[in-house]
């Protein structure tokens, strides 16, 4: 089934950085369907892609910014931002309907260097870089998925050692991708420790699902181990 434009409706949004208001494409919930998932949570959807709209990209400065890193600018995040985007040429206008794959990639790309500039958490720029990946892999582009994925690994380590949270699922899932993308980046023993944190956590039992995933991934491990023993 390929996304139509009566999947999406247009959401008013007030830039972050220059303080204008534009639309931006969500889609409509009814039309999410997930079709499966890998296992570090990159969803193959029928239809549309929600993951395709997540950026949202101003139309008249063309600052990139998702929900979560929706606040105000102060005056030296906009002048170092808007000295790099006045060098570019603002395409902004081109993510307003339905979206191509290219046009996610290069939404994607431009809310990273833009979250960058503004010094961003790194758990953000984490996530940034993981949805990125994910884009890459739909795409078939291995070189530029792992690229990414190595750069949401050095983000989430840095926020787990810095950022607190009492939010133990989100603590849980960071673990969790922390393990995977080690076992994706060739460092077994590595993301054995990091499975090893899940299914030890104090909270492990009341997300039962990072637990699960955890344990089957170590599993994997030990497989993988034997086969090459």
């Amino acid at each position: 089934m390929q996304a139509t434009m009566e999947m999406i409706f247009q959401a008013k949004v007030t830039c972050p950085n220059c303080g204008q208001d534009f639309l931006h494409p969500e889609v409509k919930s009814k039309y999410i369907s997930l079709e499966k998932q890998d296992s570090d949570f990159c969803g193959y959807y029928n239809g549309i892609n929600p993951i395709f709209y997540d950026v949202m990209v101003c139309r008249h400065c063309g600052f990139g910014f998702t929900k979560e890193t929706n606040r105000p600018l102060d005056e030296a995040e906009k002048m170092s931002i808007n000295t790099i985007l006045s060098s570019w040429h603002n395409d902004g206008a081109q993510y307003s309907g339905l979206r191509t794959l290219e046009q996610a990639i290069k939404a994607y790309n431009k809310a990273i260097l833009c979250q960058e500039l503004r010094n961003a958490k790194d758990s953000v720029k984490g996530s940034l870089y993981l949805r990125l990946g994910w884009l890459y892999r739909y795409q078939g582009n291995k070189n530029n998925e792992e690229q990414a994925l190595r750069r949401t690994l050095e983000f989430l380590r840095r926020a787990y050692e810095r950022e607190s949270s009492s939010d133990a699922k989100k603590e849980l899932r960071m673990i969790y991708l922390i393990g995977e993308l080690s076992y994706r980046n060739g460092d077994l023993k590595d993301a054995i420790k990091w499975f090893q944190a899940v299914t030890t956590h104090p909270e492990a039992d009341r997300y039962p699902v990072f637990n699960r995933l955890a344990r089957s991934r170590w599993q994997d491990i030990r497989e993988e181990a034997k086969q090459k023993g």
